[in-house]
């Protein structure tokens, strides 16, 4: 192995500089991976949203949706071996505070830690010993490092929706049809959503929403009474306008969830008394928990949710400045675009057998709780104690779970 490596270094959207530095040294209780593909997800175009730790340390290595091999292993770790194909997360939950407990992970204090050195945008990373347990999953056989960059991604849309489930038989509302809205489209439909709508600028865009699954694309600018009511509406697009036109598109009871944010000091009137007496559930989601990542793993394992189709672009490491300002200002089919550091093969799959132990999974999206691993809502909570003491006092089966 070479003692010194490449790595690209993010200043601003127009300066990003592949620099070089020393291979990382592992620890006895680390592993150091080398990264086939790493994702350009939307937040590391997001100048607002980088720029405090920008000019705390100079440029930095925000590479998070990595897939790569396993090349060097501390002897210390067991659970992983050199050779071993994997996808790696850069943060996650502690999985012990009371946020953790009541299924709201990505909201830890904790997810702010950084396991890995220097990031994804490498020719290699070391995993620290706080990331081995949590944050290295192995990459199924039948699965390419492509598809285990769009992992993270997914993980992150199976927490918006579930946050807004349930799904099946809802009318769903998208707005933003780039990688996270197409991924929201992907699995509305797969949860037996009744009707799929995608608003976009971009027509292009629309036309990968249509074969992503919406039933309905919406060609628009987001001006008042252009977009239909709906039960489910997913904002995907960091604009204001998105989020003051989402506002009036939920319907009397809905959920709108905010996936997407539009920098730091932007502020969203509320209409009070109109919401008060419509009761919609008004909810944002970050990122994704170690259960959200196994979940879009299988998901995509078993292709309940394809993400092939959405990867149109792969750039060299050399060539990370020309993929940023792609990723940042959207071009033709552009969709997502992936970073290949070694230059490897991105499509490339295991020699095993082709898959992991499992069945599909059958994809209901329901919520967790910490007690089975799945989250009840507050009303689904009160029916179930309500039909207990029903069940106690009647001396009767309640049909109230």
């Amino acid at each position: 192995m070479a003692a010194k490596m490449k790595l690209g270094l993010y200043f601003r959207n127009d300066d990003v500089r592949v620099e070089e530095c020393p291979v990382l040294e592992i620890g006895p209780a680390e592993v150091l991976v080398r990264v086939v593909t790493c994702g350009v997800c939307g937040s590391d175009t997001m100048q607002w949203y980088r720029e405090p730790e920008i000019r705390r340390k100079g440029g930095i290595n925000t590479g998070h949706e990595i897939a790569g091999d396993i090349v060097q292993v501390g002897h210390s770790v067991h659970n992983f071996q050199v050779g071993d194909r994997v996808v790696v997360a850069h943060h996650f939950p502690c999985g012990q505070c009371a946020l953790c407990k009541e299924g709201n992970e990505t909201a830890c204090e904790y997810m702010r830690e950084k396991h890995i050195e220097p990031g994804g945008f490498a020719e290699y990373i070391m995993v620290r010993e706080t990331g081995i347990q949590k944050g290295i999953l192995r990459l199924p056989d039948s699965m390419s490092y492509a598809e285990g960059s769009l992992i993270e991604p997914l993980g992150c849309v199976i927490r918006s929706v579930r946050k807004a489930s349930p799904i099946r038989s809802h009318s769903v509302l998208v707005i933003g049809s780039g990688l996270a809205g197409l991924l929201h489209i992907k699995l509305a439909r797969a949860l037996g959503a009744s009707k799929i709508y995608a608003v976009d600028t971009n027509a292009s865009r629309l036309e990968a929403a249509s074969r992503s699954g919406a039933d309905e694309v919406i060609l628009a600018t987001c001006t008042e009474g252009e977009l239909p009511k709906v039960d489910r509406v997913f904002v995907c697009a960091a604009s204001p306008k998105a989020a003051e036109c989402a506002m009036e598109c939920v319907n009397r009871g809905g959920h709108l969830m905010f996936f997407a944010a539009d920098g730091p000091d932007h502020k969203l009137a509320l209409t009070l008394t109109k919401f008060w007496l419509m009761q919609p559930v008004i909810g944002f989601t970050y990122g994704a928990s170690p259960d959200d990542m196994r979940e879009a793993m299988e998901l995509i394992r078993s292709g309940t949710v394809p993400v092939d189709d959405l990867i149109t672009h792969t750039f060299a490491l050399e060539q990370i400045a020309e993929a940023f300002d792609l990723a940042a200002n959207p071009r033709g089919n552009s969709l997502k675009v992936l970073i290949a550091p070694n230059g490897g093969n991105a499509q490339a799959r295991g020699s095993g057998n082709g898959s992991v132990p499992g069945k599909a999974p059958v994809v209901t999206m329901e919520k967790r709780t910490a007690a089975n691993g799945w989250i009840r809502s507050p009303q689904d909570s009160l029916r179930r104690i309500l039909g207990q003491a029903i069940q106690k006092l009647m001396g009767q089966t309640s049909i109230v779970s």
